[in-house]
């Protein structure tokens, strides 16, 4: 259900509206981009069968393109059904049509058919932002323009809870059970480490990659957490630790990682050693070098956490640039005022 947000909101471009964001997924990047790009943020949710669910996410997304009569629409990709939407509606209400595109709104994990209709919906966009140079090189290689935009990091401080320092160094494993996790190397790396006092806690729905805690004594399974407690784990941690095999995947949790001054430990993948310059250690998908990778970041917590510092202040820099670069390519005058971020 749709849930009105009070707000103050002007309106920028030539034409009848302003920025607007909708999503179909709870996802913290739409949250962060948007606030940067100063887009009012729609979270349209359902959780009926996916029949259902895609038709009201559809009703309710023409009812927001009714009320705002934007200028220019970003929309996460996924959803691929709400890019499709989206192409269906832009003739009919005139707005420039922005996809943001994840990892697999670029790249099909499923098949080439499904390949063939995210370069459609990539080439027939106005504009595809990616996180990463390969994503950018192949979206203008099928005829699509493409910017690239990392995440902005999360607004999390104010979830930071004073405790008192464990005993046991805590690793945090940011995990959602997807295809692209290696997470029996890691469970391994967390048995070699057990024995040497350290604890990895692991985020995310356990159940759904078939996993019982029983059979993973030195594992503690948290489960999928609540903002709250999430965000209060990720500050009490020593170490995070976020893994893809995915080359061009920038993950989430190395974000939340630098926005709470945690060493990270993540995949050896250019996109990664590309963006996380500073407080990081990079590892190959081997149980041994990851737990020495963890056991290194924890050794030298205090240089990373000072090197996280440097990187945050320098990253804004880089942000601005990629916002700027945004808003060229649709012509908008970043200097006007445009709409203050909502939610709804």
């Amino acid at each position: 259900m749709l849930e009105q947000a009070e707000t103050k909101a002007k309106r920028s471009h030539t034409g009848p509206g302003g920025l607007v964001w909708i999503t179909w997924e709870n996802q913290v990047r739409n949250e962060s981009m948007s606030r940067v790009l100063n887009a009012r943020l729609f979270v349209i949710t359902d959780h009926g069968n996916r029949l259902a669910r895609y038709l009201r996410c559809g009703w309710r997304t023409v009812a927001v393109l009714k009320q705002e009569q934007p200028a220019v629409v970003f929309a996460q990709n996924p959803s691929i059904v709400l890019i499709l939407l989206l192409l269906v509606l832009r003739p009919l209400f005139g707005f420039t049509l922005v996809s943001d595109a994840h990892y697999v709104g670029v790249r099909s994990v499923r098949s080439r058919a499904y390949q063939r209709l995210l370069d459609t919906c990539n080439q027939m966009v106005d504009l595809v932002v990616v996180t990463n140079a390969e994503h950018k090189q192949h979206v203008e290689a099928i005829g699509g323009k493409a910017v690239i935009c990392e995440d902005p990091l999360p607004e999390i401080e104010a979830y930071r809870v004073r405790r008192e320092p464990d005993s046991v160094p805590r690793v945090l494993f940011i995990c959602s059970f997807d295809t692209d996790e290696p997470l029996a190397v890691a469970f391994a790396a967390a048995r070699r480490l057990f024995p040497d006092g350290f604890r990895m806690l692991v985020t995310g729905n356990y159940r759904k990659g078939g996993i019982d805690p029983r059979d993973f004594p030195e594992l503690t399974f948290l489960g999928y957490l609540p903002k709250a407690d999430y965000y209060a784990e990720l500050f009490y941690c020593a170490v995070v630790l976020d893994l893809t095999n995915y080359e061009g995947c920038l993950v989430c949790g190395a974000y939340e990682a630098m926005a709470a001054g945690k060493p990270l430990v993540t995949s050896d993948t250019a996109a990664l050693r590309a963006f996380f310059t500073q407080g990081t250690i990079f590892t190959r998908h081997d149980e041994r070098e990851i737990a020495e990778a963890i056991k290194t970041a924890y050794r030298r917590r205090d240089e990373l956490e000072k090197a996280i510092a440097v990187w945050k202040a320098e990253i804004q820099q880089h942000q601005q640039a990629r916002k700027l670069s945004i808003l060229r390519k649709l012509g908008v005058d970043e200097a006007e005022e445009v709409f203050a971020p909502s939610r709804q």
